[in-house]
């Protein structure tokens, strides 16, 4: 697992306030984790898990973006749809027994997931909470003390 990512969660920064939205990314990083270190024979299997959770989860936002009249809701629904386009394709690689794009396709989710969080989904609870609660969610974030 990128480095990166597993700091990302370990300091909870894939957090928006929005709790149904942040249980999905814990999954979403579990399975992306458990792809990652899946043998060649179960890959497959893995990929399929990571792309039926993350069906669910993209239509979760895209169903409150839509039915809400999200105002940006065209750029980030796209980018959903852009992810699913690539994990299928993968897939399809996968049970022909062509296993060469997963290693590039685990390190572009590795590498896009965070920018996607803060950037993206952050904004989308905000107006959650928002619309909901006529507030804004408060993120309260506690950092392990960097090593002396």
């Amino acid at each position: 697992m990128s480095h990166d990512l597993d700091a990302f969660m370990r300091r909870h920064e894939h957090l928006t306030g929005d709790a149904r939205i942040d249980t999905l990314h814990e999954e979403f990083y579990a399975l992306l984790q458990a792809l990652r270190e899946a043998p060649r024979e179960q890959a497959a299997d893995a990929l399929l898990a990571l792309i039926t959770h993350t069906r669910e989860h993209f239509a979760h936002e895209d169903d409150e973006m839509t039915s809400g009249n999200y105002p940006i809701r065209e750029c980030h629904i796209d980018e959903h749809a852009e992810v699913m386009t690539s994990l299928v394709q993968v897939h399809e690689r996968l049970c022909q027994d062509d296993h060469s794009a997963l290693p590039r396709l685990v390190q572009a989710l590795e590498d896009w997931f965070p920018g996607h969080v803060q950037h993206l989904d952050s904004a989308l609870a905000q107006w959650l909470v928002k619309r909901r609660h006529n507030a804004q969610p408060i993120m309260l974030r506690r950092h392990a003390a960097s090593p002396g």
